[in-house]
């Protein structure tokens, strides 16, 4: 068949089209891999024949900087000002400049950065160009030049003050970097998150020194200045917060709700923060005084559940609280729910209060009987009613009655089957299996779970699952997983000298058997109960040292970074361990709590957090 001239001809283009595109392509890779390799002689002749082909900005910005590397100023400065013909982006008018600079002649380089600052026009993108062209170069003072002038362009326009602090950062100049970051505020207060971030990322808030008080400096004279704005005044509670300073937090927060009646709503939240950080006394006093601006409203009655909340985080954060002040806190609780009344804005009090009474005071009748009553309260909803079930299985199961505490997991794994509350209660009653020696009907329930949409049920059901399997085969020996339940439920039950005794004798019994890395871990548990952190930690090293194979690696990794950074006070033990939990157990389930701890450790911004929900290791 006879082909169409017109197509035959497009054929022919093609063909000779292709060798063309094919050298390009073999062209463009070895400019680069000379480039990277910097061998910028020879880069140059493949991305001088490119850039005459086509003359990007990418081809020119790699031929300037080969230029450059070699110290060819004059055909650094050729490219310069052909590429100005080419494109007016003021970023290849810098560049002349900077040539003309490296050349010695200071005048000229200056004329032409002038030349460059006095074209720009009077709308936000020109004036952005021009900054970005300098700041590229690292030339921060121009840039902070074109800034200010573009100010002076725009008159009325928004200004470009986070550019400018920013600048100022990077020149390392803290008063005018927190000066321009204030002034934003001034712009618009909705920047308060971009302003905190940005100085985040500037001043190290773990130390004291003269960025910390720069900035401290700066907000008391605008407070004074401006004493009816209260940006100012959040901003250094915020500021006090990051830097652990609770109590210095505590008086600003005072001073704002005062002057703003604000009803204790900001104090409230100090509380709260104060508490999770361990800081009791400065939390109580939050809470006192919203107690004492006498209101009787929610936040009252919040107050009143928080201070007894906080002397029981007090006391149980002790290795040995005393027996009178732990009698003293159920005296507490119990005046508090006698004035605030036993409802449904108070179940959470009577919980605590049983917990209490059950694992401190030894009164299991008590606690049970007041979760009896939080049970019968007629206006709790069934999500309640079922939480407050296993807090009671919990306290017979405490006390030995393993059967009872059975069947109240029973009925709440019935109630909410399909429900992580349900998923709990069973994982829960299969652990009473596991106290019991019914391995196998533990086993199977485990199974079940594996499946649960929460992580920390499933890991949890898996790892004892695996436990079990590994220990009941027909060539296993039962009597060290029965050793090992028999401690397990004796931990739980806060009778830690006894489990350390069954503890010894299963190792003196069988020190070669397989459960030894759970062993350790539940070691591990005993001595964080008793506050033992130090030796705590060691249990987790041999673990990592002796077994690191085994399934507990993770846990034992992710324990280690948060006992040496809450409890041992070391970031920096704490940073390696999640690094190494990061990087050997990709797959882990506390991979992405490790993730922000390590960056948080590591001095990040809240904006740098990853949006992959965690799964590739930190940069």
């Amino acid at each position: 068949m006879k082909l169409p001239l017109p197509f035959l001809f497009t054929l022919l283009l093609m063909a000779a089209a292709a060798p063309a595109q094919a050298q390009d392509g073999t062209d463009e890779q070895l400019a680069a891999q000379y480039f990277q390799s910097g061998d910028h002689e020879k880069a140059i002749l493949y991305y001088e024949r490119l850039y005459r082909k086509q003359p990007t900005p990418f081809y020119y910005e790699q031929l300037y900087k080969s230029y450059v590397a070699l110290k060819d100023l004059p055909r650094a400065e050729k490219l310069a000002r052909e590429q100005m013909k080419r494109d007016s982006d003021p970023r290849y008018a810098v560049d002349l400049g900077l040539v003309l600079r490296m050349a010695g002649e200071e005048d000229k380089a200056r004329q032409q950065f002038e030349k460059v600052l006095r074209g720009m026009r009077p709308d936000q993108n020109s004036i952005r160009q021009v900054a970005n062209a300098f700041t590229r170069h690292n030339e921060h003072d121009l840039a902070l030049e074109a800034y200010e002038r573009g100010q002076r362009l725009l008159k009325d326009g928004p200004g470009f003050q986070f550019e400018i602090a920013n600048l100022y950062a990077l020149k390392g100049d803290v008063p005018a970097m927190t000066s321009a970051y204030l002034d934003l505020l001034a712009v618009n207060e909705g920047y308060i998150q971009a302003v905190q971030n940005g100085l985040s990322r500037a001043i190290d808030f773990t130390r004291r020194d003269a960025a910390t008080e720069a900035l401290r400096t700066e907000l008391l004279r605008r407070i004074q200045r401006n004493p009816e704005r209260s940006i100012h005044q959040e901003l250094l509670i915020w500021m006090y917060i990051q830097q652990k300073d609770l109590d210095g937090a505590f008086v600003q927060c005072k001073a704002l709700d005062k002057r703003f009646d604000e009803g204790g709503t900001r104090l409230m939240d100090l509380a709260e923060i104060a508490l999770s950080n361990g800081e009791h006394a400065t939390a109580m006093k939050c809470y006192d005084h919203v107690v004492g601006l006498g209101r009787r409203d929610g936040l009252y009655a919040k107050a009143r559940m928080g201070q007894v909340r906080t002397e029981m985080a007090r006391l149980t954060a002790m290795a040995e609280p005393p027996a009178a002040d732990l009698a003293a806190l159920r005296t507490r609780y119990e005046a508090t729910l006698d004035e605030l009344g036993r409802n449904k804005g108070t179940v959470d009090l009577m919980e605590d209060l049983a917990r209490v009474q059950a694992y401190y005071l030894n009164d299991r009748a008590a606690a049970a009987a007041l979760l009896e009553q939080a049970l019968a309260l007629p206006d709790i909803d069934a999500a309640t009613r079922g939480r407050i079930k296993l807090a009671l299985a919990d306290v017979h199961l405490f006390d030995g009655d393993i059967w009872e505490a059975s069947l109240l997991y029973s009925q709440v794994d019935l109630d909410f089957k399909y429900d992580p509350l349900g998923h709990e209660a069973r994982l829960r009653n299969a652990k009473v299996s596991f106290y019991a020696g019914d391995f196998l009907w533990a086993k199977g329930q485990l199974d079940v779970l594996k499946a649960s949409t929460s992580k920390l049920i499933a890991n949890d059901a898996m790892e004892l699952s695996l436990l079990i399997s590994d220990h009941i085969g027909a060539d296993s020996n039962s009597v060290p997983l029965s050793l090992y339940a028999q401690a397990d439920l004796l931990t739980f039950q806060r009778r830690h000298t006894e489990a350390i005794a069954v503890l010894d004798t299963l190792d003196r019994a069988f020190p070669m058997d397989g459960i030894a890395d759970d062993v350790l871990f539940l070691r591990h548990r005993i001595a964080r109960d008793r506050k033992a952190y130090a030796e705590a930690a060691t249990y987790l090293e041999r673990i990592v040292a002796e077994h690191p194979l085994d399934i507990l690696m993770d846990n034992a990794l992710f324990e280690l970074g948060r006992l040496h950074e809450d409890q041992l006070k070391d970031p920096g033990k704490a940073r390696q361990y999640y690094e190494k939990l990061l990087f050997e157990q990709p797959g882990s389930i506390f991979v992405p709590e490790a993730r922000a701890r390590f960056r948080r450790l590591r001095g990040d911004a809240p904006d740098t957090e990853p949006a992959d929900g965690g799964t590739t290791p930190p940069q």
